[in-house]
């Protein structure tokens, strides 16, 4: 026996009471799994973008890290971080302090930093890699004890 004549069969052995109620219930499940199939396309189409939370003034600047994998260890997917410029493998000049890193949700090893617009220029035309620190997120920003302007001392002699 074939599927149609098992189905013919079962239908035949059915009264009409029962055969309405099959009829309901089958239609009942192609409607709630064809709802439950648009649902989970919806929510694929609704995920979350990073660049509509971008502030205006600022951009989100893709960057290679030297310790890409050692950040990636330390930090969950974002996090506040000094970024250093480096010359064949050392780091060399700072260039942003305690600037908001995101890490990448496709690639562990790639991040991005979220800096001032004007700024963005220091991060451009770099072919080497730059350098990451991490940094407290909720600690405020250390100020030095000397102010970075040398005060002006005036010295009378006799």
């Amino acid at each position: 026996m074939n599927f149609k004549s098992k189905i013919a069969k079962l239908l035949n052995s059915l009264d009409q009471k029962n055969r309405l109620i099959l009829f309901f219930l089958v239609g009942f499940m192609v409607v709630g799994f064809s709802k439950l199939s648009a649902h989970n396309a919806e929510a694929n189409d609704n995920k979350f973008q990073i660049d509509t939370i971008i502030p205006s003034g600022y951009v989100l600047i893709p960057i290679k890290l030297l310790n890409a994998d050692s950040i990636s260890a330390v930090i969950g997917s974002y996090g506040v971080a000094d970024i250093y410029a480096t010359i064949q493998g050392e780091k060399t000049k700072l260039l942003f302090s305690r600037a908001k890193i995101i890490k990448s949700t496709a690639d562990e090893t790639t991040f991005a930093v979220l800096v001032k617009e004007t700024k963005a220029h220091l991060l451009s035309g770099n072919d080497d890699p730059f350098f990451a620190a991490v940094q407290n997120p909720k600690a405020k920003a250390i100020e030095s004890e000397h102010s970075s302007k040398p005060g002006i001392r005036i010295i009378y002699q006799n």
